[in-house]
């Protein structure tokens, strides 16, 4: 396949469909999905991400540009790919790099490998398919439930949890009206669908409202879906708590500013093991209370994992917040999600 530098000036940018679905025959992106490479090695390489951004502009010798905006790219983050039983792959949204990044993009398409080795590119008006990244997909019959997303911080709607649905006959999306007590709006969460018909949601994080800002807080509880009349349950409430402590000047925790686990143990405390929940924390127990933590760039999180007296809460929580203090010769404060 040749692409010549006027087709990629006329389809080099990202742009939404005009219809429900429209068929999107760009010739530069199927390009960039290929990457040089048969159907049949994308299909079987579900990591496979075609041409970057950066190598059109190293074909095409153009300079990185926000004022021209991002180039059309399949090298996506928090998309999905669900492989149907008929040999269609089915991938869905997604984003590229970074709010920072020339070629930062949020899709809200649907790219088809199709069982005879071709590739469909379906794009959709944003207020049908608004863009979505880092949701999940979840086959049920001939259609897939889209839940959740990250999306661009002006379009999120905390305490809402979108559900988009894909008709895999002829690959339009409809929004589900859903009601009951959904988890809001959720992100890097994973689904899984059971014979009585609920698409169950567990882990990831939920963005909410908390003076004016967005918080990140981690989901501990586990939702469930009914997919015949679109009514969320809430299967738990562990009422687990969630704390963090930053640099006051707002600087990383990188290099010699990046604490060990063990300076930074509260009074009392035992190592246990990897945490459970998330194998990147360090479980222990403080009073026979079990507490998760990590040292991450931009702060120290702490999951309590127990509903646990606000005294001994602000008590462990200060303590670990003192050794960071001590441990990187930097004043500390505590956020609570």
């Amino acid at each position: 396949m040749e692409i010549n530098s006027e087709l990629f000036n006329q389809q080099r940018r990202p742009r939404f469909g005009t219809a429900n679905p429209e068929r999107m025959n760009m010739a530069f992106w199927e390009w960039m999905i290929r990457g040089g490479q048969g159907i049949s090695e994308i299909r079987n390489n579900p990591k496979f991400e075609g041409f970057g951004p950066c190598h059109a502009r190293f074909v095409f010798k153009v300079s990185p540009s926000r004022e021209e905006g991002p180039i059309w790219t399949f090298s996506r983050y928090g998309a999905t790919r669900t492989v149907l039983p008929d040999g269609r792959a089915v991938c869905v949204g997604g984003e590229h790099e970074d709010y920072y990044d020339p070629d930062f993009c949020i899709y809200n398409d649907v790219v088809v490998f199709t069982r005879s080795n071709q590739v469909e590119i379906y794009g959709y008006p944003a207020e049908i398919f608004p863009p979505t990244d880092f949701h999940t997909a979840t086959l049920v019959n001939n259609r897939l439930f889209v839940i959740g997303s990250l999306g661009y911080q002006n379009a999120r709607r905390p305490g809402e949890t979108p559900v988009h649905i894909v008709d895999l006959a002829d690959y339009e999306i409809s929004r589900m009206r859903i009601s009951g007590e959904a988890p809001g709006w959720i992100f890097e969460h994973a689904a899984d669908f059971d014979q009585d018909g609920l698409i169950t949601i567990r882990g990831g994080r939920i963005i909410r409202e908390h003076n004016g800002k967005q918080v990140y807080r981690r989901n501990f509880d586990e939702y469930s879906l009914d997919v015949s009349s679109g009514v969320w349950r809430r299967d738990t409430n562990r009422n687990w708590h969630q704390f963090k402590v930053r640099q006051e000047d707002g600087k990383a925790f990188i290099l010699e500013r990046h604490p060990s686990i063990e300076a930074l143990l509260p009074e009392g405390a035992t190592i246990l093991a990897k945490s459970s929940f998330n194998p990147e924390f360090t479980r222990i127990a403080v009073n026979g209370i079990p507490l998760s933590f990590t040292v991450g760039i931009g702060a120290i999180e702490i999951i309590v994992e127990e509903d646990a007296p606000e005294e001994m809460l602000l008590r462990v929580t200060d303590q670990i917040r003192a050794k960071t203090e001590a441990a990187i010769r930097t004043r500390c404060t505590i956020e609570k999600s």
